[in-house]
């Protein structure tokens, strides 16, 4: 099943609230450096000098908004999609780096303001501050987004982590996958206190019916098993084309094959389990440095769709 809900258009970037660097590149630069933000502020002089500096800052600034924008459409893919996405390893590292940095140059800056009784840069700080504290709201919610997931089904992606292969990109960081173990491991504790009452053959809590007498014959059977899962094949969501796909074919029920033309800006209303991997793969091309992402399994590849 696949819909089409809108037609191609021109989507601006949503502001979190008012006009910032991160909306807008040529906006108040947020991550500009406070040097940068002060020196603005002073008459224009020696500006051939400062050309290369200028532009420097702009290639900064520019991205640093990649980014943000990048994790955003993390954000938004891990709390529309009906099962945990792989972990954007390298994409939290660098923006954690990002937010650390500038948060040392803005307690310095205040510093230097409140010594110095320097209203305008108290306020130019505050606003920073303000901004800073955006930032760090997309990264938790990410993050709160995935241990929300892992709270619900730790046993399953448990097991998942079972079944990837060693050295690939997993679906949970390791502190996620410590944090799994230790809700399975409470809740084995908390069921044998009450299952020791009960015959042998229900004595575990994760499986119906142990009748294998402990060869683990039955436990890998999917009706044996008490796991909770996702409902990842009949999860319906809104998909969005980041890029022109082209024809694209895909199960549509019991009718066999359907082919669909994706096309840059259009919206969909489909089933994940078909769609999902558009959120991680690419037509093709290099991608400049900025661009890499240790969330696509080490392939640095560009997303062609995102869940709205």
């Amino acid at each position: 099943m696949c819909s089409l809900v809108l037609g191609k258009k021109n989507h601006t970037t949503q502001s979190l609230g008012f006009q910032t660097g991160f909306d807008k590149p040529n906006a108040t630069k947020l991550f500009s450096s406070t040097k940068e933000i002060k020196e603005n502020d002073d008459d224009d002089n020696n500006d051939d000098e400062m050309e290369d500096e200028e532009e420097d800052d702009d290639e900064n600034t520019n991205t640093n908004f990649s980014l943000y924008e990048r994790l955003k459409r993390a954000w938004f893919d891990e709390q529309n999609a009906p099962i945990l996405l792989k972990f954007k390893s390298n994409l939290v590292e660098r923006f954690s780096n990002l937010i650390s940095s500038r948060e040392a140059e803005i307690d310095m800056a205040e510093k230097e303001a409140n010594e110095s009784g320097d209203g305008t840069e108290m306020l130019l700080m505050s606003i920073a501050r303000e901004e800073l504290n955006r930032a760090k709201y997309v990264l938790r919610s990410y993050l709160r987004a995935r241990i929300k997931k892992l709270q619900q089904f730790p046993a399953h992606y448990l097991q998942k982590r079972g079944e990837e292969e060693e050295g690939s990109n997993n679906t949970a960081s390791e502190k996620e996958e410590t944090f799994a173990e230790g809700l399975v491991e409470a809740y084995d504790k908390h069921a044998k206190s009450i299952l020791s009452n009960f015959p042998s053959e229900y004595g575990d809590a994760l499986i119906e019916f142990n009748r294998g007498g402990g060869d683990g014959e039955n436990d890998e059977k999917p009706e044996m098993t008490m796991v909770s899962r996702p409902d990842e094949k009949n999860a319906m969501v809104f998909v969005r084309m980041l890029e022109d796909v082209g024809e694209f074919t895909f199960q549509n029920g019991e009718d066999g094959e359907d082919r669909v033309d994706l096309r840059k800006g259009t919206i969909y209303w489909c089933k994940f389990d078909q769609f999902k991997g558009l959120l991680e793969s690419s037509s093709g091309g290099e991608l400049e440095e900025e661009e890499e992402d240790g969330g696509g399994g080490g392939r640095g590849e560009r997303p062609r769709a995102e869940l709205l």
